[in-house]
């Protein structure tokens, strides 16, 4: 995707006795997915005003053919507007409806064109193999992994189309303060949207059932429990034992666990490709008064994130201030937007998105990020992942994302 028009998703985490909360989502628009053959989808439903991609240009040589013609090292996506690295591999032409995207050499799949009304499929990761520890099979599963000294758990649900044999993306999505995984995996639509899409849900538990997202929250916050190394340690697991594309592992959660999703984009952009927090603030400063991320969030590279946010939350407010027995004061979901637009080196106003006008993003960031904050009107905290479709929304901005 380019920067001409950029996402943005809300940020969240759940304070003191936040329990899980809202709907299922339904999964997001049908793409064709990419094959290991590079041979691009042939229907995925463009955005009605999906953007292409900054140059057009296709590959080395690829130009924009009308039987969307396979790059060498990986598939296209589906008709759906590329991001910016959407293109075929170095010779592959862009698919009949698509916008063409950036030529790149790994053949990333193209996805849903900024603020388009439906994401294409994640399509395959170009020229990845598979380790010969890939065991895992489809099913669903909590596993246990030593990190600092603890036992530490997740639950791993592996869609039923995985076969082990082209590498899937990933998403963790972080359950809200008093929350496990367990509880909280049917609270949002992740689980049905990765099915659909084929990419591998975790869902972990964290120590005291809260995360140490900065200065917030409980258990984990007072234990200085590292759950940054926690994620890297489910990633390296994972990358081990499934066939997974490291490049594309996403990060998301709900009131405290959106904070964790914050805290993942300031200290691990090197294994987060992009974040979706829902319903908290980044709160990574350990000033408690500090009413921005702080000086500690310095992501190693701009990162996408889009954050999600209701104006009736009563826990997290939306115009900030002091919550949780008067031990945090938070930003706000504007000032949060606006310090994640200076940590993403955004310019200009931020403009509604399309498709999705109660999201503003920065029109232009580094590294073509996107940086995006939706507006729940009358939402509560963690209870608009149906009525708003924040899985869906959120998913067209992150499955277009990849490492550097």
């Amino acid at each position: 995707m380019t920067s001409a028009t950029t996402h943005r998703l809300a940020l969240a985490i759940a304070v003191t006795s936040l329990l899980s909360c809202g709907g299922g989502g339904a999964g997001g628009g049908v793409g064709g997915q990419g094959g290991t053959t590079g041979a691009a989808g042939t229907t995925g439903a463009a955005g009605t005003s999906a953007a292409a991609g900054t140059t057009g240009a296709a590959g080395t040589t690829g130009a924009a053919g009308t039987s969307a013609g396979a790059g060498t090292t990986g598939g296209a996506g589906t008709s759906a507007a590329a991001g910016t690295t959407g293109a075929a591999g170095t010779t592959g032409a862009a698919g009949t409806g698509a916008g063409a995207g950036r030529g790149g050499s790994t053949g990333e799949s193209g996805s849903g064109g900024r603020g388009g009304g439906g994401a294409g499929a994640s399509g395959s990761s170009g020229g990845g193999s598979c380790p010969a520890t890939a065991t895992v099979a489809a099913g669903e599963t909590t596993q246990s992994i030593m990190v600092g000294g603890m036992t530490r758990t997740f639950l791993r649900h592996v869609p039923p189309a995985y076969t082990g044999k082209t590498p899937v993306p990933v998403v963790i999505d972080f359950h809200p303060l008093g929350g496990t995984g367990s509880s909280w995996k049917g609270s949002t639509g992740w689980g049905a949207l990765a099915d659909k899409q084929g990419f591998i849900m975790i869902w972990p538990d964290g120590v005291g059932n809260s995360w140490n997202a900065g200065r917030c929250c409980r258990t984990a916050f007072e234990q200085k429990i590292d759950d940054v190394a926690f994620t890297k340690a489910i990633v390296a697991t994972l990358a081990k034992e499934a066939c997974i594309d490291p490049k594309r592992v996403y990060a998301t959660g709900c009131s405290n666990g959106g904070g964790m999703a914050f805290k993942l984009a300031c200290d691990a952009a090197d294994v987060i490709a992009a974040v979706a927090p829902v319903d908290f603030d980044c709160v990574t400063s350990a000033a408690a008064s500090d009413r921005t991320c702080g000086t500690t969030c310095k992501p190693a590279r701009p990162i996408s994130e889009i954050q999600f946010r209701g104006t009736s939350d009563d826990l997290v407010p939306y115009e900030g201030g002091l919550r949780d027995g008067g031990t945090t004061t938070f930003p706000g979901a504007q000032q949060t937007f606006m310090s994640f637009g200076t940590i993403n080196m955004c310019t200009g106003s931020p403009q509604p998105l399309p498709n999705h006008t109660a999201c503003q993003a920065f029109p232009m960031c580094g590294a073509e990020v996107d940086t995006i904050l939706c507006t729940v009107q009358n939402g509560t905290h963690c209870g608009n992942y149906q009525s708003f479709g924040i899985v869906n929304i959120a998913w067209e901005v992150l499955q277009a994302k990849a490492l550097p």
